[in-house]
């Protein structure tokens, strides 16, 4: 019987050569492909961290400005403010500002630097639509022209500088609305890379905020002070009324006493007013009670002395850093204008007194009351000096 011994197992030892040959081409292969895959991640990794360096610092340019132009609500200073941040930013020297006129299709150059003389005398007003500050107002959109390009359309203006060789218009934006247009001017063709453009349409964006609300808060201040002049103005006559003559009185005594300066005051009355209304119409004696005040305004030193309809047909004039002499001059002059305007069977009553060391309102008021009454009791059309320096009524009758 014979016996056939079995072959034993092949071991890692027996594979064959051309087997052990492919395995070590594809573990190059997959070596290769995997430095390739770490170079492209190392490569993305690069960009993108580029990416993050650039938009970090695009925020950080963005939110620098943005700060700058919040700071006021003053629309010069930000418009100033702006340009300026932003031509150092891009290491450029000439640019403006352009504001949409409200109520108008016009945009008014309101902030330049660097424009030649020539640009800002003839381009200082554009329409809407109009060259390259025109289109972007129109569309709102940014607008980039290079001088010489083929079918550019070009400003006449900007066409009689070429060493201008391009220039962006960026829109300044808020609520969807173009409050006014960035024109930034380079000595390049080639300076304003789409990089670029994107910036400034988000700076332009902040920009446009920074205006909407100083213009909101101009029109809100002038609601304000217009509500306020109504509250202490007579609509009849343009001055100041009584509750304002109470408040500026207290105001100019107290300066008085503080600095050691006279001060004087007038209470004036229209004589005969009832009897004029009943001849001429009440139509007349309102022109007579403008009268008065239009006496007043011109005889009393504008942003000093100051005039007030006091009741229904009495004034009252404030007259600061004025002694008795002085004031005297005053009310005749106040009395004889009124006179030489031609109200028949008129005339002005005036009674006054300069400040007495230690008084309060109510006695320098009376006292210059008591005066007029004086006056007026004697026939009117006077002046009547209640004397702070003797005590005395002194009656002035220079009536024609």
């Amino acid at each position: 019987m014979t016996n056939n011994p079995q072959q034993p197992p092949a071991g890692p030892g027996s594979r064959e050569p051309e087997d052990v040959e492919a395995l070590r081409e594809e573990l190059h292969k997959v070596q290769a492909e995997k430095a390739i895959l770490e170079m492209q991640l190392r490569e993305y990794s690069e960009k993108l961290d580029q990416k993050v360096r650039e938009r970090t610092r695009e925020l950080e340019v963005i939110n620098r400005i943005a700060t700058t132009v919040s700071r006021s609500l003053n629309l010069e200073v930000i418009l100033r403010e702006a340009l300026s941040k932003v031509l150092a930013l891009l290491e450029l020297d000439v640019g403006g500002v352009y504001l949409a006129e409200e109520g108008t299709s016009k945009m008014r150059l309101m902030a330049h630097q660097g424009l030649p003389h020539d640009i800002v005398v003839k381009m200082g007003v554009v329409d809407v639509g109009e060259g390259c500050v025109g289109r972007v107002a129109l569309n709102g959109e940014p607008v980039l022209e290079i001088a010489g390009r083929d079918g550019e359309p070009r400003d006449e203006v900007l066409a009689a500088h070429p060493e201008l060789k391009s220039h962006v218009g960026i829109p300044l934006e808020s609520k969807g609305e173009v409050r006014g247009v960035m024109c930034l001017f380079s000595f390049e063709e080639d300076r304003f890379a789409p990089e670029d453009i994107k910036l400034l349409v988000a700076i332009g964006s902040e920009i446009g905020v920074a205006i909407e609300n100083a213009w909101l808060y101009e029109k809100s201040y002038q609601h304000s002070k217009k509500m306020e002049e109504l509250s202490v103005t007579d609509s009849l006559t343009g001055l100041h009324n009584r509750r304002h003559f109470y408040r500026r009185l207290k105001e100019e005594m107290a300066r008085a006493r503080r600095q050691g300066n006279p001060m004087s005051l007038l209470v004036v009355d229209l004589d005969n007013l009832k009897r004029f209304n009943d001849e001429k119409g009440h139509l007349k004696g309102d022109e007579a009670l403008k009268g008065v005040a239009r006496a007043i305004t011109a005889c009393i030193r504008q942003d000093v002395d100051s005039g007030y309809r006091y009741g229904g047909d009495e004034f009252a004039v404030i007259l600061p850093y004025s002694d008795e002499e002085r004031a005297a001059a005053v009310a005749e002059r106040i009395r004889k204008t009124f006179e030489d305007f031609g109200f028949p069977d008129t005339g002005l009553s005036i009674g006054l007194t300069e400040l007495v060391p230690g008084e309060d309102v109510d006695e320098l008021v009376s006292r210059a009351d008591t005066a007029m009454y004086i006056a007026k009791n004697a026939g009117g059309n006077k002046v009547e000096i209640a004397s702070a320096k003797n005590g005395e009524d002194q009656p002035r009758d220079d009536a024609g």
